[in-house]
Order: C-alpha cells, then sequence, then structure tokens
C-alpha cells in the first residue's frame, strides 16, 4: 500500500502525498458502500426467516473454517501491480476500490466475513453501505496513517490475528442468538 502512494505523487496529485492518501482512503469507502449496498439489498430480497438460516449457515461455515485453519479463505493476491505503472491518481483509486471491497485481495483475519455478513442480515442497503464503509476505513484509512506518520508494526499480521482471531469468534458467536429466533 505504501508504494501505491508513492507512485500516486509522482506525477500525479498536484506530487502530494496527502492527496494521494485522500484518494487512496475515498476509493476505498466508495468501493466499500457499493458491495455493502449490494449485500443489504441481497438481505432485503430474500425474505427474513430465509435470511436469517443463510446467515446461520454462514456463520457456522465461517466458525469451522476458523477453528480448523489460521489463514481465512481468500483470494491470496495483492493488488494488481500494473497498476504501479500508472503513477498517477489512478493508481491509489485502483488499489483502494479493490482494499476497499475486501474480497478481492488478501483479507487476513476471520473477523472479516462479520463485514458482508452483518450487511446481509441488516437487509438495508443504507446500512449495509455505512457498515462495510467503516471496514475500508479503518482498513486503508489506519494504513494511510501508519504510513504518513513512517510507522511500522514489527510482526503485523501475526500479531494483529492474536487479538483479531478471538474477536471474530466472539463477534460470529453473537449473531447465533439474534438469527436463531428468525430462522
Amino acid at each position: 500500500m505504501i508504494i501505491m502512494i508513492t507512485r500516486a505523487r509522482v506525477s500525479g496529485c498536484f506530487g502530494s502525498s496527502v492527496v494521494a492518501g485522500a484518494v487512496l482512503v475515498l476509493s476505498a469507502v466508495a468501493g466499500a458502500a457499493l458491495a455493502g449496498a449490494f449485500a443489504g439489498f441481497l438481505g432485503a430480497a430474500v425474505e427474513p426467516s430465509l435470511r436469517a438460516l443463510l446467515a446461520l449457515i454462514a456463520v457456522s461455515a465461517v466458525l469451522v473454517g476458523a477453528a480448523l485453519r489460521p489463514v481465512p479463505w481468500q483470494l491470496d493476491r495483492e493488488t494488481d501491480t500494473r497498476w504501479l505503472g500508472y503513477q498517477d491518481w489512478r493508481t491509489a483509486a485502483y488499489n483502494g476500490f479493490a482494499l476497499g471491497l475486501g474480497f478481492t485481495t488478501r483479507i487476513g483475519f476471520w473477523l472479516w466475513y462479520v463485514v458482508p455478513l452483518s450487511a446481509f442480515v441488516v437487509a438495508d442497503p443504507v446500512l449495509g453501505a455505512a457498515g462495510y464503509s467503516v471496514f475500508a476505513l479503518t482498513r486503508v484509512g489506519l494504513s494511510a496513517l501508519l504510513t504518513s506518520a513512517d510507522v511500522y508494526v514489527g510482526g503485523g499480521i501475526a500479531r494483529a490475528r492474536m487479538v483479531a482471531d478471538p474477536l471474530a469468534f466472539a463477534a460470529l458467536a453473537a449473531l447465533y442468538p439474534v438469527l436463531m429466533p428468525m430462522v
């Protein structure tokens, strides 16, 4: 992500890493809002009892997956490195959009599955978009903030998983009592 911001400011974005970072974050929020609205729309299109049953199946599958393997199901890839060739605002915009969607790159944490599942369960495109946007803002915004402050977190994802994985179990398990009466 650091390279995406650096390359974005080379010949575009008025030569400013701040503008490039803003483009990155805003693109991530836009991609997330679209994905969240879509998931909320899908949830609204399904009868509540069927929606609860589908969500319960998804929660169960993710809990089993998380118990059996440390790495979540994901597209195990970075964002497209060809975007670095643009060396303008598109580098940050495309990267931000892909990261905001979440599922188009490495996820890193089982907790991510709460995001689309929640958007589906609330069955409201606006709330789905809002929830997904908060995800993108934290995923990309915090990275951009740490990059601008030149902060490196040693142990990165391994250290973060020590906190995120138990949170994922707790968050997903907390959905059971909410979903069960709806089935």
